[in-house]
């Protein structure tokens, strides 16, 4: 497949190669760290010339870019879709956080990106928070409604904050979770959801 100029502001590039490339320079900045790995060590990898990666990304900063917004338009965003698709509130937090906790405990990837997004350039930054504004959003709604149904007897926490210590305690997983262990994923992202929804309980 035949590579498309060089992406300008914003817009990631989508095609095999730089696929390809992205994949390896995931794998080195999970190894050696983002800081501690040059475009030199990651065009070695692939079998390029540093002019060859960067016929694909123009500065390392729009690799990573590239590596977040695939993250989130092949996991993220996906995960959101099939969750709004659910009526109960109860049940459409139960399938997010749960969801959402299983993903982070599938691999370190996300431990890489959340913690490296101070990198990115601030349209980026802007543009990858969007996308977590719709989780956010997703929780806060669905906290409001069970309030709303529940009148006298729900909880008198705010949804927004609820909504930012759900998604703050569930993204803590990928920093302690034992990823030689992966078998007890479910079982992590059962106590989270447990947890928080207990909270909710007036």
């Amino acid at each position: 497949m035949s590579s498309p100029p060089r992406p300008g502001p914003g817009r990631p590039v989508a095609t095999e190669q730089p696929s390809k490339v992205a994949d390896v320079a995931l794998e080195l900045f999970l190894k050696h760290g983002y800081d501690a790995t040059p475009m030199s060590l990651v065009a070695k990898q692939c079998g390029l010339t540093k002019a060859g990666i960067y016929h694909h990304f123009e500065s390392k900063e729009q690799l990573l870019y590239y590596l977040h917004k695939r993250h989130i338009d092949r996991l993220l965003l996906p995960m959101i879709d099939e969750a709004l698709k659910v009526a109960d509130p109860e049940e459409r937090l139960r399938k997010f956080l749960s969801d959402y906790a299983v993903l982070l405990t599938r691999d370190p990837t996300p431990r890489l990106l959340i913690s490296e997004t101070k990198r990115l350039s601030p349209e980026h930054t802007e543009e990858i928070r969007d996308a977590w504004r719709r989780g956010l959003n997703l929780v806060r709604d669905a906290v409001r409604e069970l309030q709303a149904r529940d009148g006298a007897n729900a909880s008198r926490l705010n949804p927004t904050y609820a909504a930012f210590a759900a998604i703050g305690m569930t993204s803590w997983i990928c920093n302690w979770f034992d990823y030689g262990h992966p078998e007890t994923g479910p079982a992590v992202a059962d106590t989270m959801v447990e947890i928080f929804l207990s909270g909710l309980s007036p």
